[in-house]
C-alpha cells in the first residue's frame, strides 16, 4: 500500500480529485456538505495494477490547519492541488512549507480546473517556484474533473510513486480517530509507518502491549506486518485500561514520556526563529511549547524544545514548528529526548559561554546522533558509552560510596552523569569493583594487583603533579583495569591519569587553601602548569572534594 495525503488551498479541488479517483466523497459531515469544504480528515482508497493507494484528504482552510498537518503523518507522498484560475495562494505556501519541513518531498502537483479559460497559473509558473528546492522530488499533472481520463491519471500516479524514494519514519502509528462500534467496541485508526510491526503494539509509555481484537486495512483483516506504510483500523479489547485518544502514539516498544526534545533542524541557521508563540506538530499530536532554544553541539545546529506537556517521541520522528506570531515554519528530526533538567541546564549555560559545545563534555551515555567516529563505544539500548566514560563513572562511584548511598545510586547517577534509570541496570553489570544492591553500592575489591605493572606506571608518572602522559595500551589491559578498580590509578581526563599518591597530594593542597578559593590560588599553591590546573580541578569536582560555585571557576571545599 502507498499512503498519500492531499494538500493545497481551500477550494483548489482536493476533494474533487479524490472523488474523481475513488468515486467516493470524503466530506461526510453535515457542516462540510453545507459549506462545501473539508473540516475533518477524510479517508478513502483506489487500486491500480493490484497496488492499493490509500488517500487522506486534508482541509485546505486556514481555520483547520491543525487537522491538515495531522493528515501528513507517516504518508509516503502528497497529491498537491493548485487551482490554475487562482494560482499559488497563502494556504498553498503554508502547506508546501509544512511538507518541506516535515521532510515529505514526494509531491505530485495537480494543476486543477484546466477546462476553465481564466487560467493565471501554469506548469512554467510552478516549475519556476520549485527550482530553489534541491531535495524535492515532484511531478506535474494538468487536471480537469470534466475532461481528464481516470485511467491515465491513475497510471501517472502509479508511475510517479513507484519510482520515488521511500520516506523513512520510525516504527509508529499516530492515532487520528477514535470511535466506538456497537458489538465491536473501541476502534482507533491512523497511518502506520512501513517499519511498524503488528504483533507487539504499545501505547506510549504504558508498561504492557495492547490487547487487540482485530486489525484491518481498507476493510480487510490483516495478521502480518506490511513492508509499506498502511492505513490501519485497530479494534481494541475491552480489558485495555489505557486511554487512547487522537494524538496518541502507538509503537513497538514501551517509551518514556519526556519534557525536552532535541531536533536536527531542516532549515539553515539564519532562517531559524526564537521569538513568538510556537506550536509543535508531531504525528497527529500538537501543543503550544514553553520554549525553543537553538544551540550548537559538535558545530551542528540543534534545537531544544521545552514541552508544555510531556510526550513520547521516537528518535528520527519528523516534527514541525509553527511560529503563530510570524506564521513561519521550521522542522526537523528528533535525535534525543530527555526529562533531565540538570543536563539541559548544563548544556545551555555552557553554550552561552562557548557558543558551541562538545557532546563528549555532557553526555555519559551518548545518543546515536552525537557519536564520534574516532571513539569506540559500547551499546546499551539506544545509547553508547566509551570505555573511558564507563571507567570514569565506576571510579567516581567507588571514590564516593558514602555520598552515593546517601543520595541513592539512581538519583546520584541521574544528577551527576545524566544517565536515566532504565540504563543503570545494564551499565552496573560492567562495574567489576562495585556491588549493587537495590539503590546502594559497596566495594567489590579485586586482589590480583600486579605491583610490577603499577610500579612501572608509577615511575613513568613521576612524583610531581605535572605528570607525564603515558600509553596504557602498552600494558596488560586486565591488570591495568584492576589498578583502577582498586584505587591505585585514577583517570583525570581521556589521556591524563594519576596515582593514588598524587590524588592524596592534591587533597592535601585543597586542605591548605581557604574554604572558598580561586583557580589562581590553587595554581599558585600547587605549582601546576596551566595544562593541568583546570583538568585537576574538574577531577576534584567529580570526586566531590571540591565544588565549582561560579562561572569564574571559584571553588568551595566539600568537608
Amino acid at each position: 500500500m502507498t499512503v498519500l495525503a492531499t494538500a493545497g488551498h481551500v477550494d483548489h479541488g482536493k476533494s474533487t480529485l479524490v472523488s474523481f479517483l475513488t468515486g467516493q466523497e470524503t466530506d461526510r459531515l453535515k457542516e462540510e456538505k453545507q459549506r462545501g469544504l473539508t473540516i475533518n480528515l477524510g479517508y478513502t482508497y483506489f487500486e491500480y495494477k493490484s497496488k492499493m493507494f490509500s488517500i487522506v484528504d486534508v482541509p485546505g482552510h486556514s481555520d483547520y490547519f491543525k487537522n491538515t498537518v495531522n493528515g501528513f503523518s507517516n504518508v509516503d507522498g502528497v497529491l498537491f492541488c493548485v487551482d490554475t484560475t487562482q494560482g499559488w495562494s497563502q494556504q498553498s505556501e503554508e502547506h508546501f512549507l509544512s511538507l518541506q519541513n516535515l521532510g515529505i518531498n514526494n509531491l505530485l502537483f495537480f494543476l486543477t480546473k484546466t477546462d476553465k479559460e481564466e487560467s493565471v497559473f501554469n506548469v512554467n509558473d510552478l516549475e519556476s517556484r520549485m527550482s530553489n528546492f534541491k531535495n524535492l522530488r515532484y511531478g506535474v499533472i494538468e487536471f480537469s474533473s470534466v475532461n481528464s481520463d481516470k485511467l491515465i491519471i491513475k497510471k501517472r500516479i502509479f508511475d510517479f510513486f513507484n519510482k520515488v524514494e521511500d520516506i523513512n519514519n520510525p516504527p509508529s502509528m499516530w492515532v487520528d480517530r477514535v470511535f466506538t462500534i456497537d458489538g465491536i467496541g473501541k476502534v482507533v485508526t491512523g497511518t502506520a509507518s512501513k517499519n511498524m510491526k503488528l504483533d507487539n503494539i504499545f501505547v506510549g509509555n504504558q508498561e504492557s502491549s495492547l490487547d487487540i481484537r482485530e486489525i484491518q486495512t481498507t476493510g480487510k483483516k490483516i495478521i502480518s506486518s506490511s513492508s509499506s506504510s498502511s492505513r490501519l483500523a485497530i479494534s481494541i479489547k475491552k480489558n485495555n485500561a489505557y486511554e487512547i485518544k487522537k494524538g496518541s502514539l502507538l509503537t513497538n516498544k514501551k517509551m518514556d514520556s519526556t519534557n525536552f526534545i532535541f531536533i536536527k533542524n531542516e532549515t539553515e541557521e539564519k532562517n531559524l526563529f526564537m521569538k513568538g508563540t510556537l506550536r509543535l506538530f508531531i504525528g497527529t499530536h500538537n501543543q503550544i511549547i514553553k520554549k525553543y532554544t537553538t544551540i550548537k553541539i559538535n558545530k551542528n545546529v540543534i534545537g531544544i524544545i521545552h514541552l508544555s506537556e510531556s510526550l513520547c517521541t521516537p528518535n528520527y520522528q519528523k516534527v514541525l514548528l509553527h511560529n503563530l506570531s510570524k506564521n513561519t515554519f521550521n522542522g526537523g528530526s528528533v535525535i534525543f529526548s530527555t526529562s533531565n533538567t540538570f543536563l539541559i541546564s548544563k548544556i545551555i549555560k555552557n553554550f552561552k559561554k562557548q557558543k558551541s559545545v562538545d557532546s563528549e563534555t555532557f553526555f555519559t551515555m551518548m545518543p546515536e546522533y552525537f557519536k564520534k567516529d574516532k571513539i569506540d563505544y559500547k551499546k546499551f539500548g539506544d545509547f553508547y558509552i566509551s570505555d573511558e566514560k564507563l571507567n570514569a563513572v565506576e571510579e567516581n562511584l567507588k571514590s564516593n560510596i558514602e555520598i552515593v548511598n546517601k543520595f541513592g545510586l539512581k538519583k546520584y547517577i541521574f544528577e551527576n552523569f545524566f544517565i536515566d534509570e532504565k540504563s543503570i541496570d545494564d551499565l552496573s553489570k560492567h562495574f567489576l569493583s562495585l556491588k549493587i544492591n537495590q539503590d546502594q553500592v559497596s566495594n567489590n575489591l579485586v586482589t590480583n594487583i600486579d605491583t610490577d605493572i603499577f610500579n612501572k606506571i608509577n615511575t613513568l608518572l613521576g612524583k610531581d603533579l605535572n605528570v607525564e602522559i603515558i600509553e596504557l595500551k602498552n600494558y596488560d589491559s586486565e591488570a591495568v583495569k584492576s589498578l583502577f578498580m582498586n584505587g591505585y590509578l585514577f583517570r583525570v581526563s581521556e589521556k591524563l591519569i594519576i596515582s593514588k599518591d598524587q590524588r592524596r597530594d592534591l587533597i592535601k593542597i585543597i586542605e591548605l587553601l581557604p574554604r572558598e578559593f580561586s583557580v589562581k590560588e590553587f595554581k599558585d599553591l600547587s605549582k601546576l602548569s596551566r595544562k593541568y590546573t583546570i583538568p585537576f580541578l574538574e577531577f576534584l569536582d567529580k570526586q566531590f572534594i571540591t565544588k565549582k560555585i561560579n562561572n569564574e571557576g571559584l571553588r568551595r571545599r566539600i568537608d
